[in-house]
């Protein structure tokens, strides 16, 4: 372990002997990094566009899409199947007297990119960072769905709604990082749940609501074990068709989890020489978070399954060796990049597809032994890069990340623009996109009382609601209908990525794991939880106690 001051905050943060080896598979064994991971996750997470979906015209054709990029984004802005036909973005030669990122980002500009980040999807247009899915809408960040609605992080669940970071799963609203449930509403850290409503931390359960650290039990409620018909009379008192009701289950709910839930301090499972939180089936994973089935891994952040040698990056699906990266989706060797898929070998490129041996590309599709879009052979690509690595290396480029204004979104719709939000101010210090005001309300807007507040099949085509919080519109269309009289549920009332982010708040993160002590041992423990639940968090050993 070797100490470092962060040039950002002045404090001390440590680099593991693991870091220091895989800094060195990428050519950086004699550096070490001068800020810490926190700052370095929130530098990353702003190339990252998140949660936010934009009517705008396709500078290609003039039609209109929707896409992850506003209409007013730097970036020239294609529809996604008229970029993969037809990209053939500009070129450049590398001018060894002028600093690359000057001129990278004078091509940059230029080069058109997609208007969502997918692939291998059926009907799955109003979806962003979704992969081999099939029938979904309004879905960011995962893989392998069907039929899902208003999904977030997800992999493997169908027929779900409003569900974040689950998995294995059918048939379930408001499930918070569970595992192989169904037919449910509001889980939250649940494995193997059935016909369940309002649970924590639960597993091989059916047929409870209201219960928390609970383990192979049916017909229970607060915890209490009744028998079926109680049960059933409990339930029903509870009517949670109406959603004033399902309103006050949230609100019932969120007070048990303060004063009668236990919490693990940190949500690891399946791992060997590990540590950070939500990860599972990990191998030498430090200070990881939001990630599955990785391996040889150092402050790596909100991945999919199967990824393999990676420090400070996001997004790593399917991949394997890269750093300072952004989603460098099944991928391989990729170094201070973002948006590049089923690429290998490339650097500091960005919106590049099925390429391989790039550098400082922007909106490639099948290309190889390129730099700055140009094509070489592969003799003159390897000479040429080592060349430009040099002049990066005296110009103190090399191995940074591209700066901010490199992003194509502003920074208050990337990631870190939810888990590490700033002044307009501080944005413009650290050079990333501010945001414009954007008039969203409809002259034609409806007020959400007009929702009936229990499920109805009345015919809400071209209505359109205003949601207050969030300044947003939304339509209720007869596919919400449908999923509302299948699990029997109220119609939505809210504008998605505010009920999202709700239920996303119910896994915690700040960058880093905090200090506190075992609600029962005493002993000092790291967690994500606020200092809100302090006095219901236990260490491992504790909680396997309790439960």
């Amino acid at each position: 372990m070797t100490q470092v001051t962060c040039q950002n905050s002045g404090e001390k943060f440590t680099v593991s002997s693991l870091e220091k080896e895989l800094r060195a598979k990428f050519g950086f064994g004699d550096t070490l990094p001068t800020k810490s991971p926190k700052y370095r996750f929130q530098e990353l997470g702003a190339f990252w566009p998140h949660w936010n979906l934009h009517p705008r015209k396709c500078d290609k054709t003039g039609k209109t899409i929707i896409s992850i990029f506003r209409s007013d984004c730097v970036y020239p802005v294609w529809d996604r199947e008229e970029w993969i036909k037809y990209a053939d973005p500009p070129m450049a030669e590398l001018d060894f007297t002028q600093n690359f990122f000057e001129q990278a980002w004078e091509l940059f500009q230029r080069c058109p990119i997609p208007h969502n980040f997918q692939s291998h999807n059926q009907n799955c247009e109003y979806t962003d960072d979704w992969y081999r899915s099939k029938n979904c809408y309004l879905c960011h960040s995962g893989q392998d769905n069907e039929d899902c609605r208003y999904c977030y992080g997800c992999d493997k669940i169908k027929d779900c709604g409003y569900s974040v970071v689950s998995m294995e799963s059918a048939l379930c609203n408001d499930l918070v990082n569970c595992k192989r449930c169904f037919d449910s509403n509001y889980l939250l850290y649940c494995r193997n749940v059935n016909n369940s409503d309002f649970l924590y931390d639960c597993r091989n359960c059916s047929d409870c609501m209201f219960c928390f650290n609970l383990r192979n039990k049916k017909y229970c409620f607060g915890n209490q074990e009744l028998t079926k018909d109680e049960f059933e009379k409990r339930k029903k008192e509870w009517n949670l068709t109406s959603r004033e009701r399902y309103e006050q289950a949230k609100t019932f709910f969120g007070e048990m989890m303060k004063t009668q839930a236990w919490h693990r301090c940190a949500d690891v499972n399946k791992q060997e020489d590990s540590f950070g939180n939500y990860i599972e089936n990990v191998k030498k994973c430090e200070n990881c978070y939001f990630l599955t089935k990785h391996e040889d891994c150092v402050n790596v952040l909100f991945c999919g399954p199967d990824a393999k040698s990676f420090v400070d990056s996001l997004g790593t699906v399917g991949a394997e060796l890269g750093i300072s990266s952004v989603l460098p989706v099944y991928s391989y060797e990729v170094r201070f990049s973002f948006s590049v898929n089923d690429c290998k070998f490339t650097d500091y490129s960005a919106y590049c597809f099925q390429c391989s041996d790039c550098f400082g590309c922007c909106g490639l599709v099948g290309k190889k032994y390129c730099i700055f879009n140009k094509q070489y052979t592969k003799e003159e690509y390897a000479v040429l890069k080592e060349k430009i690595i040099k002049h990066m290396e005296q110009s103190e480029e090399w191995g940074k990340m591209f700066p901010g204004y490199f992003a194509p979104n502003p920074y208050d719709e990337s990631l870190s623009g939810y888990h590490f939000p700033i002044s307009s101010e501080q944005q413009k210090q650290l050079r990333f996109r501010d945001s414009k005001t954007v008039e969203r309300k409809p002259t034609n807007a409806l007020s959400i009382s007009d929702i009936p507040d229990s499920y109805s099949d009345e015919d809400f085509e071209g209505k359109v609601f205003w949601d207050e919080i969030a300044q947003r519109p939304f339509q209720i269309p007869k596919e919400d209908i449908q999923f509302s009289g299948k699990l029997k549920c109220p119609l939505p009332n809210s504008y998605y990525m505010r009920r999202i982010q709700e239920n996303f708040d119910w896994m915690p993160f700040s960058g880093s794991l905090r200090r506190t002590k075992c609600a029962k041992s005493g002993k000092h423990i790291e967690t994500s939880w606020p200092e809100e639940y302090d006095g219901r968090i236990l260490s491992e050993e504790e909680y396997l106690k309790v439960i």
